[in-house]
């Protein structure tokens, strides 16, 4: 499967296999300007310039979250007093799949679990414009305007036992396909996403 956001509010799935368009996603309300599947497959992280992060199974084309990006604490961000939206720039999934990383026009990366609704950490970036983590973890790379790039530590993780055999099994079977498995309707939720524990 490959997604692009040409720049319109809605992103479009295609099959590398017969090279035509499986579904259309809609939800966001300005421009989708990045785009990033997550390691297993299994779900695909949007970003708009209408300051949302949409997560969504790609095979069901459920919309599973959505974070909104408003500005940082007070006391990371003493240019307003109130909290403002900020368009986004860039989201990509780090290595493990459990966490986001965001970059806005607001001048803050952000850290994210895909468990809460609030960033976990954020850091100020001058002029961001894109984020990627190194494939092995511990590091995140941020590029800016002005053409250089800021390397952060980023944590490593130590994946739960759960979540590895879920993200064994995802790289192998779509949503559809773990719905139809013998198991609980719990396990069923965990394996796709719409639960974490």
């Amino acid at each position: 499967m490959l997604c692009s956001a040409a720049g319109e509010s809605s992103v479009l799935l295609w099959s590398m296999r017969s090279y035509t368009l499986i579904r259309k996603l809609e939800g966001h309300q300005n421009s989708v300007v990045s785009c990033d599947f997550s390691p297993d497959s299994a779900l695909l992280i949007t970003a708009s310039y209408d300051t949302t992060m949409i997560l969504w199974d790609p095979y069901t084309g459920e919309k599973l979250r959505q974070f909104v990006h408003i500005s940082v604490s007070r006391e990371l961000d003493y240019s307003s007093p109130e909290p403002q939206l900020s368009a986004l720039r860039s989201v990509c999934f780090s290595p493990e799949g459990m966490y986001l990383a965001s970059l806005a026009d607001d001048r803050f990366l952000r850290i994210w679990s895909l468990e809460h609704e609030e960033p976990l950490s954020a850091a100020p970036v001058t002029n961001g414009l894109c984020c990627t983590f190194f494939p092995h973890g511990g590091i995140l790379a941020t590029g800016n305007r002005d053409g250089q790039v800021q390397f952060w530590t980023s944590p490593r993780v130590l994946s739960s036992l759960r979540h590895l055999c879920r993200k064994a099994l995802r790289c192998f079977l779509t949503t559809y396909q773990v719905l139809a498995l013998p198991v609980p309707g719990k396990m069923k939720d965990f394996l796709t996403y719409r639960t974490n524990y």
